[in-house]
């Protein structure tokens, strides 16, 4: 077996290969470096992971959730396996199974409004509007002035159209943060439906006076699944060069 100190540096130029073939878009490159770092540490979580989100670039949701069952396995008290697992999940559309996993990471990290939040958007996808509610109930009790959350609730009562609900979040948004421009939208469109056309189109000649560009209508959870892994990508390879950084 290798020194200790040399497996290390072994480790370090295989992860960081990995990284850039990773941030180059050569996948298939940065897999065989994993695979190279995972033959020298077979049970170093973190290759694993990224293992696991390559995987799911490419579109190959049965091996990323391998992978993630993996790093499961070697740290059974890790969330960050159970919230990629979810999102890989939400991608196929299996709003059942993404669920389990939220609720898996939301058990070892209760605080981690993302989870909560991603919990919330695939329940509505199951049309399970109650429990959705009591997870943004939770998600206000933890962060009751974010403007979102508000959002994020009139979304769901337009969706079940019940529109003075869902215009009594918007205004709440917006008392929140008036400038919030998706909420101002969102209302222009609620009064639309509720009949009060002169107040919606007073809100249209507003957005168009403003010309703000409107955020994104949902959170990270409802994005493309590249989009919603990525900050966990950036935090392994951070890691990767904390724990495995070549001696100069």
């Amino acid at each position: 077996m290798l020194p200790e100190s040399k497996t290390d540096t072994n480790l370090a130029v295989k992860l960081k290969n990995a990284v850039a073939y990773e941030t180059a878009g050569k996948y298939e490159s940065a897999l065989m470096s994993l695979d190279e770092a995972i033959s020298i540490k077979a049970d170093y979580e973190d290759a694993w992971l990224i293992k696991g989100v390559i995987y799911s670039k490419l579109g190959k949701c049965s091996e990323a959730s391998n992978c993630f069952d993996k790093v499961i396995a070697l740290a059974p008290k890790y969330p960050i396996p159970w919230r990629l697992k979810a999102a890989t999940f939400v991608s196929i559309n299996q709003h059942e199974k993404a669920v389990d996993c939220f609720e898996k990471a939301l058990e070892l990290d209760p605080l981690n409004l993302e989870y909560r939040l991603g919990l919330a958007l695939s329940l509505q996808k199951l049309k399970r509007f109650g429990d959705a509610l009591n997870c943004y109930s939770e998600a206000k009790k933890q962060k009751p002035s974010d403007p979102q959350i508000e959002y994020f609730i009139g979304i769901m009562w337009g969706n079940m159209a019940d529109y003075q609900k869902a215009l009594a979040s918007f205004e709440e948004a917006l008392r929140l943060k008036p400038d919030f421009p998706n909420a101002l939208l969102a209302k222009g469109i609620v009064l639309s439906k509720l009949g009060k056309k002169e107040e919606a189109k007073q809100i249209a000649d507003k957005l168009l006076e403003t010309r703000s560009t409107p955020e994104k209508e949902t959170p990270k959870e409802s994005q493309s699944l590249n989009e919603s892994i990525k900050n966990e990508f950036k935090a392994a390879q951070k890691r990767f060069n904390e724990k495995f950084s070549t001696p100069a």
